[in-house]
């Protein structure tokens, strides 16, 4: 019997030859995290997709860099860096040092923030174009922009004060654009651009267009302005309307309409519950300030306006009354030779006073009005959202019905105003439950349905686009936004935790809030990758060719080798 040996030459050779391959292992995985690591870091990687999806374009750098000429505008890097420097100068008026209370961060930057591991967005092809872009951004302006990942499943509260409401979600697609307090969050299907709302499929990538666009807006020099109007007897139930505009990233200034003019930096005018019509220069009145003439103006632009009326202001202002008409918005009311009654809503099955007229509105959960108050009713239990004391609302323009084409389960009215190049809608935001009434001079006026609710808030919206090229059109539409309650704004229920109310406004100043487009980014298509110069016969004889062949010449050789060895 053959004596085994650790000393055998088999034995030494082969221990050697195991401990240097799997040293080399090791060697190469160490250096390929190590690559990794570093590749992440630096961003060493090239864009292989066949049109240069994620790399940034020549127009997008000078953009950020240079700022838009045509409208003298500040530039995101320019604006960061003096805001540094206004930092800096602060600290060392108030002898501060980081670490301080009060200390302004030095190096400020604009964050780019992923709500999920580099690994998980690689892995995910969508994600992965939007997160390279982003890379690309960080590598081009490195002082300025910085990209950063959080895990929000282990980590939820690092994203927390980012929620646009109280009741709002982020999700691990979510991306959001930061800089100072301002912020943009925007979902991954955003980056891209798709032929329908319901489409799956993209058919181009706008990742671009979309962070410069974000970056533009956090960094602008100025905060947009809400002016109440105050020469019509306006009279406020408290501040806390004004704050929750604040909130909203308004600055908030008071408008004698007759006397001045509206702001340039304007982007909201609010009117609440005015009790004295608006001025009209109709050569009767013997006044050559036209308010509605003004407001109109405002509208043309791409700017927004907030009414708020009460029922227990019965007054007639046919002039501001006309002008909303021309939005779809009618205040219901009873008129006679002596008195005004407006329509006053009751609903006591859903109300949170025993007189039945604090209203539960229900949300609008179609069109429009519906994607105002999304976030918020995406949350499991939706916050309430109370109406006391509420005038109903109708709609002057044409009733229509829409049906979508893929689900006819999903239809719902609205109003529709088409004349002369002019194209208004309005949409419901909140109504009541089929069980209320409204009541004028004491008499019950009108009565819900299933079907046909009473409208508490509408939202109207002129729709006006620019084409911007074959592919995309920037949209620059105008609202106005209808609540037939003034105590819908009462401290009572915009700072309470339990109701939705201030969610509400939050909401819809972002969705009517109007953001700097940058002009000239188009959408990337994606590359046809169809073969089309070949018939389907000749396609499977190359697929046979290209698959048999490379095995056959494999199997050969390995033969042939196997044979050389064996008969040496």
């Amino acid at each position: 019997m053959k004596k085994f040996s650790v000393n055998s030459r088999k034995i030494r050779y082969g221990g050697v030859t195991a401990a240097l391959t799997a040293l080399i292992i090791a060697i190469i995985i160490i250096v390929n995290v190590i690559f990794s690591m570093l590749s992440q870091k630096f961003t060493w990687y090239v864009d292989m997709t066949p049109d240069l999806l994620y790399t940034l374009s020549d127009e997008s750098k000078a953009l950020l860099r240079d700022g838009d000429s045509k409208f003298e505008t500040t530039s995101p890097i320019e604006m960061v860096d003096s805001i540094r420097e206004e930092n800096k100068e602060s600290n060392e008026a108030n002898g501060l040092s980081e670490g301080d209370e009060g200390y302004l961060d030095e190096d400020i930057m604009i964050n780019i923030i992923f709500c999920d591991d580099i690994d998980t967005l690689q892995s995910n092809s969508s994600q992965r174009y939007v997160y390279n872009t982003a890379l690309e951004l960080q590598t081009e302006f490195p002082d300025h922009i910085n990209v950063i990942n959080y895990n929000i499943i282990r980590n939820p509260s690092a994203v927390s004060k980012y929620k646009t409401t109280s009741s709002s979600t982020i999700a691990t697609t979510s991306v959001i654009v930061e800089f100072g307090t301002e912020f943009r969050i925007y979902n991954i299907r955003s980056f891209f651009t798709f032929d329908t709302a319901e489409s799956e499929e993209p058919w181009a990538y706008n990742g671009e267009k979309k962070f410069v666009s974000g970056i533009l807006a956090v960094t602008r020099a100025e905060s947009p302005i809400a002016c109440f109007t105050t020469n019509h007897g306006e009279t406020f139930l408290d501040y806390s309307l004004l704050e929750t505009l604040v909130d909203a990233g308004y600055i908030v200034q008071e408008l004698n309409l007759e006397e001045e003019e509206i702001p340039k930096d304007c982007r909201l005018m609010v009117v609440f519950n005015p009790v004295e019509d608006f001025l009209v220069n109709d050569g009767l009145s013997g006044s050559d300030i036209d308010e509605i003439v003004k407001l109109d103006a405002f509208l043309d632009e791409t700017n927004s306006l907030m009414v708020f009326m009460s029922p227990d202001s019965p007054v007639d202002l046919p002039e501001f009354e006309g002008y909303l008409a021309e939005w779809g918005i009618k205040f219901n009311k009873e008129t006679d030779e002596n008195s005004i009654y407006p329509h006053m809503i009751k609903d006591s099955s859903q109300a949170i006073t025993k007189d039945g007229y604090s209203i539960v509105g229900e949300y609008a959960d179609y069109g429009l009005g519906g994607s105002v108050t999304e976030d918020m009713r995406s949350a499991g239990y939706p916050k309430r959202v109370i109406f006391p004391r509420a005038m109903s609302i109708s709609y002057t323009f044409d009733p229509a019905h829409y049906v979508d084409e893929e689900d006819e389960s999903e239809q719902f009215d609205y109003g529709s105003y088409y004349s002369n190049g002019v194209s208004r809608s309005i949409y419901d935001v909140f109504v009541t439950s089929e069980n209320a009434v409204a009541h004028a001079g004491g008499e019950e006026i009108e009565s819900a349905t299933k079907n046909n609710p009473l409208k508490l808030m509408t939202l109207s919206v002129e729709n006006r686009s620019t084409q911007e090229s074959n592919y995309t059109s920037v949209d620059e539409n105008s609202y106005v936004l209808a609540c037939g309650s003034t105590q819908f704004s009462a401290s009572t229920y915009l700072d309470s935790a339990s109701y939705g109310n201030a969610d509400v406004l939050l909401s819809a100043c972002r969705a009517i809030g109007k953001e700097p487009v940058p002009v000239g980014l188009e959408p990337k298509p994606f590359a046809d990758y169809d073969i089309d110069s070949i018939t389907t016969a000749e396609s499977t004889q190359y697929t046979v060719v290209l698959t048999v062949v490379p095995a056959l010449i494999a199997i050969i050789s390995g033969a042939i080798v196997l044979i050389r060895r064996k008969n040496r």
